[in-house]
């Protein structure tokens, strides 16, 4: 090739051959930093979907474990109530089952209705323990599933001023993750609440006349 051919190429490539280089390459940095951008965007938006799951699954766990304190205290008030009285147990059950109705992340698994001591914790071989599907007879006012321990009935809970006994209510459930994209799934827990049963005066004061 001649010196003239050699220069007029070099002229050829410095006008048009350059400028294509060039602007292929930056076609692909542009696909380049399309690609990453979608990579990026993907795994942010991933971890946004967790954070709003967790934060979510937690709430709604806080919300509902102030559902069970709350029911377990409605059982114990009613207990305390009724005493010694043969409908105590279906009160406590009818209370607690109201308490939790239509909170689909909870399950009952047991309700255990225990006399307590001074410090809340349950009296050895003192206590009912009944599944937490268990439903009241409203014609009897008596459960309709016999508790699989049953050592404190209520015809045992004293009453009597000053020597009544406390009753407890312990609630075991299963709490269910609502959205459970973090895998958690499900777990066991329990919840308790504790009142003095009231007295009942014997002999009944009579208003002076």
């Amino acid at each position: 090739m001649s010196r003239t051919m050699r220069y007029r190429m070099r002229c050829w490539l410095a006008a048009h051959g350059l400028p294509l280089l060039l602007q292929g390459a930056s076609r692909q940095r542009r696909r380049v930093s399309r690609g990453q951008a979608l990579v990026e965007t993907a795994l942010l938006f991933t971890i946004l979907m967790l954070l709003v799951a967790g934060a979510t699954d937690i709430s709604t766990l806080l919300t509902d474990h102030l559902n069970i304190v709350y029911a377990a205290r409605q059982g114990a008030r009613i207990g305390s109530t009724l005493g010694a009285s043969s409908t105590a147990d279906c009160g406590i059950i009818g209370a607690v089952q109201a308490a939790l109705a239509g909170d689909a992340n909870i399950t009952l698994t047991q309700i255990i209705i225990y006399e307590s001591d001074a410090n809340g914790l349950p009296v050895a071989a003192a206590e009912e323990v009944y599944v937490g599907t268990t439903q009241c007879d409203l014609t009897t006012g008596l459960p309709t599933n016999s508790p699989s321990v049953n050592t404190w009935p209520a015809s045992v809970r004293n009453n009597t001023a000053f020597l009544e006994n406390s009753l407890g209510v312990e609630l075991d459930y299963r709490y269910t993750f609502q959205l459970n994209l973090l895998g958690g799934g499900s777990f066991l827990s329990s919840d308790h609440a504790v009142a003095p049963i009231e007295p009942t005066l014997n002999p009944t004061p009579t208003p002076a006349g």
